[in-house]
């Protein structure tokens, strides 16, 4: 059995013109809280989004494990549909919470296919530093259940996977936050 552990990225900065914003001082807090919690931990492979707050919120892990962070473009973050603005993607996205993965853009169906994919092919266990979306794109197809939003994951918290035989299952969600997200 593999385990995968998918991990909300820190707090990033909040900007409707920054495609790629850095974590906030609070949200690298965060990250070197989470490193100094799995210090100890059996080592993972870890894999981050491409995005700075993914990046940004693995690197203390890789650096206390002095373990390599390989960057992986299946866990990037939902991409907008088309004729989205950047600095219309939150109105969007609070919109799409409320929605259903059956009305989803094409791109943004290969977008969760690939991810899907990415997560069966993994062979070891592994450390996926991701977003609020991945996360709940997986746990939707996983619970066969069709709403976007399953839960609120909190930054750094860690919803934990298990792979057997290709067929993914979820073990535990991370913490669920309190406040509002987006």
């Amino acid at each position: 059995m593999t385990k995968i552990l998918l991990v909300r990225h820190g707090e990033a900065a909040k900007s409707p013109t920054d495609a790629d914003p850095s974590l906030t001082e609070l949200g690298f807090q965060q990250a070197h809280a989470l490193a100094e919690r799995y210090a100890d931990a059996e080592r993972f492979e870890l894999v981050s989004s491409p995005k700075a707050r993914a990046r940004q919120t693995a690197q203390p892990l890789a650096d206390l494990w002095q373990s390599p962070l390989h960057i992986e473009p299946a866990v990037i973050e939902i991409p907008s549909p088309a004729g989205i603005a950047l600095n219309e993607r939150g109105t969007w996205l609070r919109s799409f919470l409320q929605s259903g993965w059956s009305g989803i853009e094409p791109n943004q169906a290969e977008w969760r296919r690939a991810t899907l994919q990415y997560l069966r092919d993994i062979e070891q266990d592994t450390a996926v530093f991701c977003h609020f979306m991945v996360i709940n794109s997986v746990v939707a197809h996983l619970r066969g259940d069709d709403r976007v939003q399953q839960f609120r994951p909190d930054y750094t918290s860690v919803t934990e996977l298990r792979l057997e035989g290709g067929k993914l299952e979820l073990a535990r969600l991370g913490e669920e936050r309190r406040s509002r997200i987006l």
